[in-house]
């Protein structure tokens, strides 16, 4: 059987973080010489359907496409040591970064900027904290750290979040929201110094 590692990978998405940064980052750390195709949003309409089903990140490996982020992700996981092998600990990873997912779909969007932000900072002051709330309750279960007893994927998933809000990237969503959530703050530092994390950055200089 052909082994992960020497098969051809070629992942797709746009030119950012966004779904895809957790999957670069795990492929890097696995040694995986992956083509790392990024396009631009005027690049999109020719390239949507040639996916899937639609969309991105698509991960395509010996020549088939493959989709769903978080399956890319614990694929990529498993592969570059970001994934628990305990199933119980599998299991609350997976319940992070479907939840964090979750969390990206359901912010609501809205065509006038002014109905968004009411929008917004309703979403941010209800559904967004009882959600983070429950991030953080996983992470204090945890010891106070991280999800699981390794650095996982829904860690590098939860960093990618808290960057973008953080970096104002949700447009309504105080940028100092996670700030006063021990867990998520210690998480985030954890993992932006972690050795593998540290050398894909290293790379892309």
């Amino acid at each position: 059987m052909t082994s992960s590692s020497s098969r051809q990978h070629e992942l797709l998405y746009f030119n950012g973080a966004g779904r895809a940064e957790t999957i670069r980052i795990s492929l890097h750390a696995a040694g995986i010489n992956f083509t790392d195709t990024r396009f631009t949003g005027k690049d999109w309409p020719a390239i949507k359907p040639t996916t899937p089903l639609g969309g991105v990140p698509v991960l395509k490996v010996d020549g088939d496409s493959h989709c769903q982020s978080v399956s890319l992700a614990r694929y990529a996981g498993k592969l570059g040591g970001f994934y628990p092998t305990d199933p119980l600990q599998a299991l609350i990873v997976d319940e992070a970064i479907e939840t964090l997912n979750e969390l990206m779909a359901v912010a609501p969007k809205h065509s006038d900027p002014e109905e968004l932000l009411k929008l917004r900072k309703d979403f941010q002051a209800g559904t967004m904290t009882k959600y983070v709330d429950f991030l953080e309750g996983l992470i204090q279960k945890n010891g106070g750290v991280g999800f699981a007893s390794t650095p996982s994927i829904a860690d590098l998933t939860l960093w990618g979040t808290v960057k973008m809000i953080r970096t104002g990237d949700w447009t309504g969503i105080d940028a100092t929201f996670f700030e006063s959530y021990a867990g998520i703050v210690a998480t985030v530092e954890s993992i932006a110094k972690d050795d593998k994390v540290v050398a894909y950055y290293a790379s892309r200089e």
